[in-house]
C-alpha cells in the first residue's frame, strides 16, 4: 500500500512542480481567484492592480462572488476514493487506466453529487502517509471503492472501513463477471471502459450520473442504515464515535485544523471576532470543520457573542445534523437570545432521540429556571420580590426536577446536581416564609426531605473528584457553589473559589456565568455573607482579566464604552488609465462633504469604532480622516504588507496621498492589521481582496449586527460590467444586506 501510494504521489508532484514532495491538491481554482491573488500569497511577489485584471478573470470572479452572495460559504461532505493507481491489467487481460478513471469518471461524479473527493495520492505525506490515509478512510462521510481488479490494498482498506463504520460505502467496478465471495451480495455499480482502459465516451455521462445518484442516495440514507456487511452480520456491534477514530499521528491530515486552532486561540484572547469567523469559514474539509465549528462556538460564547455562536453551531449542523453537542448549543443560544419556545422544542426533540442526554436535560432545567426568574428578578422591593419568587414556584419545581433528572441519568455530572441542590434550598427557604404552615405543598415537603441526602452525596463525590490535580473549572466551581450553601465560615467559600480560579484559564465567560448564579442568591437574600465573599473573589479576578484585555485590538473598545460600529466600503480614486470614470480627483471635496454628513447624521462620536477594508487613496483615506475628526477609533485591514500596498493603492494618486496615509498610520486612534500576519496566507482558489472585505465586516460585529452601520460610497453597479474595484464594493454591500445591517448609500454618480 505505502509504496504504491508513494509512487503515485511522487509522480503527480514531479509532473506538477518538479519536486518529489507530496502536497494536497484541490480542484482547479476559479480563474478569477488565481488572477487576483495567486501572486499575492507572499509579500515578495507583486499582485496585479485591481483594475488590470483581464476581462475573463473579472467575469469569473463576478460569478464566484455572486454565488457566495446567494448561498454563502459552503462545506461539502468528504468522499475518500479507494482504488488502484496507474495502469493495471483487468480480468480479461485488458488494461485499465485507473488515473483516467478517477479524473474523468469518479471525481466528476462525486463533485456532481455534492462531495469533496480525495484520493490517497492527493493527500499530504509530510507526516506519515499511512496514518493520513487511515484517517481519511475512517473519518470520511463516504468511501467509494473501485473493485475492478483484485488489488490487495483496495480490499484491505475496504475491510478496515467495513469494520469501523457501518454506513457510507459505495462499491463500483468495471469488467468483472463476478465478485469475491465475501462481498458478492453487496450491491456494486458497474461502469464502462474503452479498449484502451479509459472511461468509455459512449457511456461516460450515463455512468457518471449512475455513480453520482448512488453516492447521493447512500449519503442521504437513514442514519441507522447499514452498508457494511460486518455490521449487518453482527447485529450487536456498536459503531465507534467518530471522535474516537482520530489519531494525532496523522499530522498531515490534521495540519489545517492545528494551524487554525493556534490562530483562533490567539484571536480569542485578543477579542478578534473577525479573525475567528473568517478562519473558520475558510476550512474546506468537513471532518476538520466540524471540530473547528465547535471550537469557534466556544470562543464566541466566551466572548459574549451569543448570536454569532448560534450562527456557528447552525453551520455545524449543516455539516452533521446528528451532532448532539451542536444541537444542544443551538438550543442554549436560542434561549440566551430570548427565543425560549424554539429552544424548548429543540431540546425536547433531542431528548426524544436520546432520553439520557444529561447535558440536554440540564439545558432544559436552565430554561425553566429562567422562566421562574423572569417573574421577580427585576422587582426593586425586597418583600415583593421574595413573595413573587415563591408565588411562581411551579417553575422553580419544574427546573429542580429537571436538573435532578439530569443528575440521576449520570451521577458523574455535577452541574445539574449542584443546580438542583441550590434550587431546592431556595425553595425550602421561600416555603418557610410563605407556604401554608397548616397545609404545606406536598411537593415542597418531598424536596425538603431529599435535601440532606443530596447534599451528602454531592459533598462526598465532589471532594473525592477534586483530589485529581487535573480537575477542571466546572468541577471546582461546583464544590465552591456547594460551599456557598453549606459552609460554616466565609473563609471556606473564599478558599474554594480561589482554587477554582486556577482552572479558569482567564476565561471571563466562566466568571461572568458564575457571578450570575451568585446574583440570583443575593437577590433572594440567601446566605448573604457567603455570597458576598464569593462575589468579591470573582469580581476582582474579572476586573483583572478585563484590564489585561484592554490592550487587545477590537476588544479594547468592546471593554470600554463602544456604542456602534461603522463600516466603510467605497471606490478608489480613478487611476490615470482607468477605463471607467467613477471617482475623479475633482470629486474629492464633495465626497468628503457627503461622508461628513453621513457621520453627523448617525451622530458618530468618541464612543464609536470604525472598520475599513483598506486605506486606498480616495474613499478609504477620506473616510478614515472624517472618522478621526469625529473622535472614532479606527481599525484598518490591509490584504498584504504596507510597502506593496502603498505602491498598488496609494502612490498612483500622488505624493500628497502617501503623506496622508502616513499621517493616519501614525495616529494613535488608528490600528492597522495585515492579513498575512493575522490570518495567514490566502488559500489557493480563494480571493485575497474578497477575503479582506469579509475580515473587516466580520470584525465590526463585536457589538452585534444591530449596532453596525455601513457607509457605502458606491455607484450602485452590481453587474459584471465593471472593474474589480466596483465589484468588490458591490460585494461588501451585498454581504451587509444579507446580514441585515443598515446601509447609508452615498451614490457617487449623483455628486
Amino acid at each position: 500500500m505505502t509504496d504504491e501510494i508513494k509512487e503515485a504521489v511522487i509522480q503527480t508532484d514531479e509532473s506538477a512542480n518538479g519536486k518529489g514532495t507530496a502536497v494536497r491538491k484541490k480542484r482547479t481554482p476559479p480563474a478569477a481567484a488565481q488572477a487576483a491573488d495567486q501572486a499575492a500569497t507572499t509579500n515578495q511577489t507583486e499582485p496585479p492592480p485591481l483594475d488590470r485584471i483581464d476581462e475573463t478573470s473579472l467575469q469569473g470572479l463576478f460569478e464566484e462572488v455572486q454565488a457566495m452572495d446567494d448561498k454563502g460559504p459552503t462545506t461539502r461532505p468528504h468522499a475518500f476514493v479507494v482504488m488502484p493507481f496507474g495502469k493495471k491489467k483487468g480480468f480479461e487481460g485488458q488494461i485499465l487506466d485507473f488515473n483516467a478513471i478517477y479524473t474523468e469518471l469518479i471525481k466528476p461524479a462525486l463533485e456532481d453529487a455534492g462531495f469533496e473527493p480525495f484520493r490517497a495520492d492527493e493527500e499530504t505525506v509530510s507526516g506519515d502517509i499511512l496514518t493520513d490515509m487511515f484517517q481519511e478512510l475512517l473519518l470520511a462521510d463516504l468511501v467509494i471503492a473501485d473493485m475492478s481488479i483484485d488489488n490487495a490494498n483496495v480490499f484491505y482498506e475496504l475491510g478496515v472501513r467495513h469494520a469501523f463504520r457501518k454506513r457510507g460505502v459505495v462499491h463500483i467496478q468495471s469488467g468483472r463477471a463476478y465478485m469475491p465471495f465475501d462481498i458478492f451480495n453487496v450491491r456494486t455499480i458497474p461502469y464502462h471502459t474503452s479498449p484502451d482502459g479509459i472511461p468509455d465516451p459512449a457511456f461516460l455521462e450515463k455512468d457518471r450520473q449512475a455513480i453520482a445518484r448512488v453516492c447521493r442516495d447512500t449519503y442521504a440514507s437513514d442514519a441507522e442504515a447499514i452498508h457494511s456487511p460486518i455490521f449487518n452480520l453482527l447485529t450487536g456491534l456498536v459503531e465507534a464515535d467518530r471522535g474516537t477514530l482520530r489519531t494525532p499521528l496523522a499530522t498531515g491530515f490534521w495540519r489545517e485544523y492545528n494551524e487554525w486552532r493556534e490562530r483562533v486561540t490567539i484571536a480569542q484572547r485578543q477579542k478578534r471576532i473577525g479573525d475567528i469567523l473568517v478562519l473558520t469559514e475558510e476550512i474546506s474539509n468537513p471532518l476538520i470543520k466540524e471540530e473547528a465549528v465547535a471550537e469557534a462556538g466556544r470562543a464566541l460564547r466566551s466572548m459574549g457573542r451569543d448570536e454569532l455562536a448560534l450562527q456557528q453551531y447552525r453551520q455545524g449542523l449543516e455539516i452533521n445534523s446528528k451532532n448532539a453537542d451542536f444541537r444542544r448549543q443551538e438550543a442554549y443560544f436560542l434561549n440566551r437570545l430570548g427565543r425560549v419556545d424554539e429552544a424548548i422544542v429543540k431540546l425536547e426533540t433531542l431528548l426524544a432521540d436520546d432520553p439520557h442526554d444529561t447535558e440536554a436535560i440540564a439545558y432544559l432545567g436552565r430554561i425553566y429556571k429562567d422562566m421562574w426568574m423572569e417573574s421577580w428578578i427585576n422587582m426593586a422591593d425586597d418583600e415583593k420580590r421574595l413573595q413573587e419568587a415563591f408565588e411562581s414556584y411551579h417553575w422553580l419545581l419544574m427546573s429542580y426536577h429537571t436538573y435532578l433528572n439530569g443528575y440521576y441519568q449520570n451521577l458523574n455530572e455535577y452541574y445539574p446536581a449542584v443546580n438542583a441542590y441550590t434550587l431546592a434550598t431556595i425553595l425550602v427557604k421561600l416555603a418557610d416564609m410563605y407556604d401554608d404552615k397548616e397545609d404545606p405543598d406536598p411537593e415542597i415537603t418531598a424536596v425538603r426531605e431529599t435535601l440532606p441526602s443530596l447534599e451528602g452525596a454531592l459533598i462526598f463525590s465532589l471532594e473525592a473528584r477534586i483530589q485529581n490535580e487535573n480537575s477542571d473549572f466546572w468541577t471546582l466551581v461546583s464544590l465552591a457553589n456547594l460551599r456557598v450553601m453549606t459552609a460554616e465560615r466565609p473563609r471556606q467559600v473564599t478558599r474554594a473559589y480561589r482554587k477554582a480560579l486556577t482552572a479558569t484559564r482567564q476565561n471571563a465567560f466562566f466568571l461572568e456565568s458564575e457571578l450570575q448564579q451568585l446574583k440570583i442568591l443575593k437577590s433572594l437574600n440567601m446566605r448573604e455573607t457567603y455570597v458576598d465573599a464569593a462575589m468579591k473573589i470573582l469580581q476582582a479576578e474579572l476586573a483583572r482579566i478585563r484590564k489585561d484585555d484592554m490592550g487587545g485590538d477590537e476588544g479594547k473598545t468592546a471593554m470600554t464604552t463602544a456604542v456602534r460600529s461603522f463600516v466603510f466600503a467605497g471606490h478608489m480614486l480613478d487611476r490615470p488609465d482607468r477605463a471607467i470614470t467613477r471617482f475623479p480627483t475633482t470629486l474629492e471635496t464633495e465626497v468628503r462633504k457627503q461622508i461628513q454628513e453621513a457621520l453627523d447624521k448617525a451622530k458618530a462620536d468618541t464612543n464609536d469604532h470604525a472598520f475599513v477594508g483598506g486605506a486606498a487613496c480616495g474613499g478609504d483615506i477620506i473616510f478614515i480622516e472624517c472618522c478621526l475628526e469625529h473622535g472614532l477609533q479606527v481599525s484598518v485591514y490591509l490584504p498584504y504588507a504596507e510597502p506593496l500596498y502603498i505602491k498598488q493603492f496609494i502612490s498612483y494618486g500622488g505624493e500628497r496621498w502617501v503623506e496622508r496615509y502616513y499621517a493616519l498610520r501614525n495616529n494613535p486612534q488608528v490600528n492597522i492589521r495585515f492579513q498575512p500576519e493575522r490570518l495567514g496566507k490566502v488559500k489557493k482558489g480563494d480571493n485575497l481582496y474578497e477575503r479582506n472585505n469579509r475580515w473587516a465586516l466580520y470584525s465590526s460585529l463585536f457589538l452585534g449586527i444591530d449596532r453596525v452601520r455601513m457607509i457605502a460610497l458606491w455607484d450602485g453597479n452590481s453587474s459584471a460590467q465593471q472593474d474589480m474595484d466596483g465589484l468588490l464594493v458591490s460585494h461588501m454591500v451585498s454581504q451587509m444586506r444579507q446580514m441585515g445591517g443598515v446601509i447609508e448609500h452615498l451614490n457617487i454618480t449623483k455628486f
